[in-house]
């Protein structure tokens, strides 16, 4: 026969009351029922905890180590068992995001914040990824959620428009178009331009491609690079200009002036994540965006 918790809980109540008949009525059980259940602990654990050979009683030796042990135990199930209620709920466990470089200027580093203020206890990782891996990684269940420009084009992922901007042409400081207020993007695109790499964030490329081609007569790319960091840096050498999504004017890169577009084409970031996906973090990081 082994010990269950509730022979132990008969005890821990005894232990605390020091009185059969207290112990009982706190447990709800009669006190002759409450001594045979303290026998046959004893008996289960082979030794006497309880000395009953006076006026009132007291803990034996063994008694008062099983009792210091047995308040552990149930301070331990307890913790144990808000912790399995707080996972369920999302207020603790692991939520992992994957972000191409745009949305870690535009989006999220304001959805971290947010879900950090309600969210304290969850372990965020943050990673930036290109499209493919995020997509992989989100199918192997690595990430939760990932932010992109182009859908993955994957039957079990879904995708979520979440944030929409439109574009900005960052010219060098002394470039004859820097000073307007607005530009139209035949204007922009007429001029060398510098791209990102499509590999590293090919729906970003295709519409810089897709704006070439409607408002101009082609595409002179001056340059291709691996970063929005490395593009505004070859910009801001004089080598090109560029059209990007407006939040990078928060990166305050110098030497650069940023110029709206008039018509203003518009770009989005997506969210995707798998559609079997049940963490209970999703919800409130998305309302987090």
């Amino acid at each position: 026969m082994s010990v269950e918790l509730r022979h132990l809980r008969y005890f821990a109540a005894l232990a605390e009351e020091m009185h059969f008949g207290r112990a009982a009525e706190r447990l709800h059980i009669a006190q002759p029922s409450l001594s045979q259940q303290i026998r046959k602990l004893e008996g289960m654990v082979g030794v006497d905890l309880v000395d009953r050979s006076g006026r009132s009683i007291e803990l034996t030796p063994a008694g008062r180590a099983l009792a210091a042990r047995t308040r552990r135990t149930f301070d331990d199930v307890d913790a144990a068992i808000t912790a399995a209620r707080d996972a369920a709920g999302g207020i603790i466990g692991r939520f992992a995001v994957g972000f191409i470089e745009t949305a870690a200027v535009s989006l999220v580093p304001d959805a971290v914040r947010r879900f950090r203020g309600t969210h304290p206890r969850v372990t965020l990782e943050l990673r930036e990824l290109p499209v493919r891996a995020q997509a992989e990684e989100l199918i192997r269940g690595y990430l939760d959620l990932g932010f992109v420009r182009t859908e993955p084009g994957h039957r079990d992922l879904v995708v979520e428009r979440v944030i929409e901007e439109g574009f900005v042409a960052a010219l060098p400081a002394g470039h004859p178009l820097a000073e307007r207020e607005r530009l139209d993007p035949a204007e922009v695109v007429r001029e060398p331009l510098i791209v990102i790499e499509r590999e590293q964030i090919p729906g970003l490329y295709d519409e810089t491609v897709a704006l070439a081609r409607e408002h101009g007569t082609g595409l002179e790319i001056a340059q291709q690079a691996t970063s929005i960091l490395s593009i505004l840096g070859l910009v801001s050498a004089g080598l090109g200009v560029a059209l990007l999504p407006a939040s990078v004017r928060a990166l305050g890169f110098v030497g650069i002036h940023y110029v709206d577009l008039d018509p203003s084409p518009r770009t989005a970031i997506l969210a995707v994540r798998h559609r079997d996906n049940s963490s209970p973090q999703m919800a409130p990081f998305l309302a987090a965006i």
